[in-house]
């Protein structure tokens, strides 16, 4: 069926459900560590204690959390990615084979943001399961694709409750396609597709026979710094496939260039794009460039709404925000920034 709506979910629409933002993140890991030391990996607490340390003057088990500066997580993984791509370390801090201490902090990270969405959004999907509710009693839902650039599974929750009438075609093949009695491949008269640019939390992957594993509703990756898994294929460790928030993407890996690409062709018709919870980032070029591809190939700019506002926002950025959004497409006439929260659009669409 064609696509004639595309719904981008940014990070604000994972707020919405109880997801602590960006900036946020370090703080509410920390916090959670300190309270409960016996729940969380100690090898890792201790790299990461050392690397804030190191790197910015913070010693989260002795500072006062409330009254400290982090870091935002771009700038922490920026910093580490550009130095793996430049092949170069920092005093202490080696990228050698023997002690990858570089490479190890950055999984470590990455493993942070995996636990504390976990933790923060374990059986939540309100408002997102509404939105799924409101497509299907509107009959569009199956004209609709979704582009999440969050690593939580909460619209894949929301679309996989709608099981009966649905079936979630992520555009890649999973293992789980292949074992009797676990994950469906998605019926083409059923799907709706759901790309997901930066990975997932219920991805695993396998970097030896480069195969993808799905597990359903559940965010594997969270757990894999206590337990590692291991591929059914060739009995490798499998690891997450989770692109930071940064500059320095790289989106070298098989399954997401088969996800870039199949985004292309799969909303070359569509006609409406919503960006809910998304403040269109510089950070984010690449999401720009697909962008400006797709609108340029379709000849015309499709109708743009931006939802995006949320209780404390200032007058200040709604414009900045606006006119970065007008700025960048071919037709800005065609761009709605509404006033419209994100529960707003879940409940009563635009």
């Amino acid at each position: 069926m064609t696509v004639e709506d595309v719904i981008f979910l940014g990070a604000g629409a994972s707020a919405s459900e109880g997801a602590p933002l960006q900036g946020n993140l370090f703080k509410e890991y920390f916090e959670y560590s300190k309270a409960n030391p016996h729940e969380v990996e100690y090898d890792m607490n201790q790299r990461l204690n050392e690397f804030f340390r190191s790197f910015f003057g913070i010693d989260f088990r002795n500072d006062n959390l409330d009254e400290t500066g982090f870091p935002t997580f771009e700038e922490c993984l920026g910093i580490l990615e550009l130095a793996l791509n430049r092949q170069e370390s920092f005093k202490s801090y080696s990228l050698t084979p023997n002690s990858p201490k570089i490479q190890r902090v950055r999984e470590d990270l990455i493993f942070l943001i995996a636990i504390i969405l976990d933790r923060t959004l374990r059986g939540r999907a309100r408002y997102h399961r509404d939105l799924i509710k409101r497509l299907q009693r509107e009959r569009i839902l199956k004209q609709t694709a979704f582009v999440s650039l969050n690593y939580d599974i909460l619209i894949d929750n929301a679309l996989m409750d709608s099981y009966r009438y649905i079936d979630v075609d992520y555009s890649v093949k999973f293992t789980n396609f292949e074992g009797q009695g676990d994950w469906s491949r998605p019926r083409p008269q059923r799907a709706v597709k759901l790309f997901k640019l930066h990975g997932s939390l219920n991805w695993l992957y396998c970097p030896t026979c480069i195969s993808l594993t799905l597990t359903p509703k559940e965010k594997k990756v969270a757990t894999l710094v206590f337990r590692p898994q291991h591929c059914e294929k060739c009995d490798s460790e499998m690891i997450p496939i989770v692109i930071p928030p940064t500059f320095f993407k790289v989106m070298s890996n098989y399954f997401l260039q088969q996800i870039w690409r199949q985004i292309e062709e799969s909303v070359a018709q569509a006609r409406r794009f919503f960006f809910c919870g998304y403040s269109f980032p510089d950070a984010d070029i690449h999401v720009k460039y697909l962008l400006k591809r797709i609108e340029t190939n379709l000849g015309e700019t499709p109708d743009v709404f931006v939802i995006n506002n949320h209780e404390g926002k200032s007058e200040d950025q709604k414009i900045t925000e606006e006119l970065r959004y007008r700025r960048f497409f071919i037709d800005s006439s065609r761009v709605n920034y509404t006033d419209s929260s994100f529960q707003d659009f879940c409940e009563h669409g635009i």
